[in-house]
């Protein structure tokens, strides 16, 4: 049975990686299983086994969509794929409705943000669908994300399934300080780490600001994006460009070793759905300090309420900075934090992540 994941663009980002553990493991499973995606942003990917990509490039006007969805309906009619799982809103948008036009009966759309911080086209154009049926089912993945969705109609929400992501083990080949020397980073400084698109979402202006009040501070992170040059001038005006490390979009294979290199994960976003960054820094023994959003408490808290990070109102520097101190100057925190992080960092198993979209599919074939 072939299986198509539809993406739209190719970054290193958290609804890529979640499409490439679906088909790898579908795969293990003995599913013809791809990872398509609509265009090529930067190429985390290409080289991956099973990887289509339709435009090798980033769309510029409207006709390039249109190329775009001419391709893509092409590519499936060649390809006949029996299951078509969509992620991001332009692939739900694109994808859903040309799998309706050639017949394929098992549809799974996935929401991987929240409703409210789609773009006002995307938000119209999935309602709509969703209205309409080009969902079998509409996954979401976490309760923020499904909570996002109250004010949709009831046969929208009907269609409503929640599968919570799920993240397989890192790879880990070096100690902390293997790790800092690969990437490049001084060897013995307060390191904080982040990993994420360098994106107005991810708030790391806020993290450069906090060196300058910090002097034996340090700031790496991972990730790529349009705000490099924004950060990079901030960073020099105001005196800090020495102990910013941007290393750009690492191999996702590599991100554990990164990890490893830090001492505390800061994570400033200003919405979450569930934050994959944050559950691999769980994963790896790294303490948390974070933004007060929904999605992010929804990991961090465990069902007795205590948190296994520290939570904090997101855009408060001076709390980040206070919950910074705590962590660095505190051994018994740091142990408690991480003794909770590995608890909750099994919820998110990667493998009944795939359980649930195959059973959801397989209820779709006849």
């Amino acid at each position: 049975m072939r299986v198509v994941n539809l993406v739209t663009q190719m970054e290193a980002a958290g609804a890529q990686q979640v499409a490439m553990n679906i088909t790898a493991l579908l795969r293990k499973k003995g599913y013809e299983a791809e990872t398509w995606f609509l265009y090529l942003k930067r190429p985390a990917y290409r080289d991956y086994r099973g990887v289509r990509v339709i435009l090798n490039r980033k769309p510029s006007f409207f006709l390039d969509y249109v190329l775009i969805f001419w391709r893509l309906i092409m590519l499936m009619y060649r390809q006949k794929p029996e299951v078509v799982i969509t992620h991001t809103y332009y692939a739900n948008i694109l994808g859903q409705i040309a799998a309706r036009l050639l017949g394929i009966k098992a549809r799974l759309a996935v929401q991987h943000n929240p409703a409210h911080t789609y773009p006002k086209i995307a938000r119209l154009l999935d309602r709509v669908l969703g209205n309409l049926g080009f969902y079998k089912f509409n996954v979401v993945v976490s309760k923020a994300v499904l909570n996002s969705f109250n004010s949709y109609s009831a046969l929208y929400r009907k269609r409503l399934k929640l599968i919570f992501y799920g993240i397989p083990g890192l790879k880990l080949t070096l100690n902390k300080e293997l790790a800092r020397r690969k990437f490049g980073l001084p060897p013995k400084c307060p390191l904080l780490v982040n990993v994420g698109r360098l994106a107005a979402q991810k708030n790391q202006m806020l993290l450069i600001r906090l060196l300058k009040h910090w002097p034996e501070l340090h700031l790496a992170i991972a990730g790529e994006g349009e705000l490099r040059d924004g950060l990079e001038i901030a960073a020099r005006s105001l005196g800090v460009a020495d102990r910013l490390f941007l290393l750009g979009e690492l191999p996702p294979e590599e991100i554990g070793n990164f990890l490893l290199a830090g001492d505390v994960f800061v994570f400033p976003s200003v919405y979450e759905a569930t934050g994959l960054a944050m559950v691999e820094a769980m994963q790896n023994g790294l303490p948390v300090v974070a933004s007060d959003v929904p999605g992010i408490r929804e990991v961090l808290e465990g069902e007795e309420g205590s948190l296994a990070g520290i939570l904090v109102t997101p855009g408060d520097e001076p709390g980040f900075g206070r919950a910074i101190k705590s962590i660095l100057a505190g051994p018994e925190l740091v142990n408690l934090l991480l003794k909770r992080s590995r608890i909750r960092a099994k919820f998110y198993c990667v493998t009944r992540m795939v359980d649930n979209y195959e059973r959801c599919f397989q209820e779709l074939l006849p």
